[in-house]
């Protein structure tokens, strides 16, 4: 499926570990079955970067190198611990937030959140939260920057509830920085039919100009 799709930079989660890392492909994770991968291609380059002391999981920093070169917080929001789903990713961005600072990063991935389910978290650490605290920081929503659409009144979604057409929600983001807004030249969502036996997620697709830095 990836290989169709395409893409410089790939964010998957509940990927099992590969046979082989290389610096076009990195895994992280605590169950061999179900993890993170970043895969690039072509020129781009993939490294770790430190993980912050006490990140809630699943939230980790890798530096991309090739004709763009940025930081990238790779996110799995899970529940079943202190901080959980969108809480955990506020968490991760109030520790990462020197590394978001000090250039270009790009926070994309699960996060298993939206501004409908705000009032199931604390205010300080809802959806809505968390987009003013990444506004805070210069990054904004691929999708809705490019849409102009509103959180919480997203037209197309990135997840089927155990598959089901009729269970649709939009839980998948790329933050990217507010200086790489005009360049990107297009997001989709890909649709529910065709694929949807591979995934109960759809893949989000964004594509920046390479002059983008």
């Amino acid at each position: 499926m990836l290989d169709a799709l395409g893409p410089d930079i790939s964010v998957v989660q509940e990927v099992a570990r590969p046979s082989t890392e290389s610096d076009q492909c990195l895994w992280f994770g605590d169950n061999p079955r179900q993890g993170i991968a970043i895969t690039t291609s072509g020129e781009y380059r993939v490294e770790r970067l430190p993980t912050a002391r006490n990140v809630p999981k699943f939230v980790f920093p890798v530096l991309i190198t090739g004709p763009v070169t940025f930081s990238l917080l790779a996110v799995w929001a899970k529940t079943g611990q202190k901080h959980s789903y969108v809480e955990a990713v506020v968490q991760a961005a109030k520790l990462y937030r020197s590394l978001i600072e000090s250039g270009p990063t790009v926070l994309i991935g699960d996060l298993n959140s939206n501004a409908n389910w705000d009032r199931a978290h604390p205010k300080d650490r809802n959806h809505s939260a968390l987009i003013k605290l990444l506004s805070k920081l210069g990054l904004v929503s691929a999708y809705h920057t490019h849409f102009n659409e509103e959180h919480g009144a997203e037209s197309a979604p990135t997840y089927y509830f155990l598959w089901k057409h009729s269970r649709p929600y939009h839980m998948d983001y790329c933050f990217l920085p507010e200086h790489w807004a005009n360049q990107i030249t297009k997001v989709e969502v890909s649709p529910y039919q065709g694929s949807e036996r591979l995934s109960d997620h759809r893949p989000v697709i964004v594509d920046v100009l390479p002059s983008a830095g």
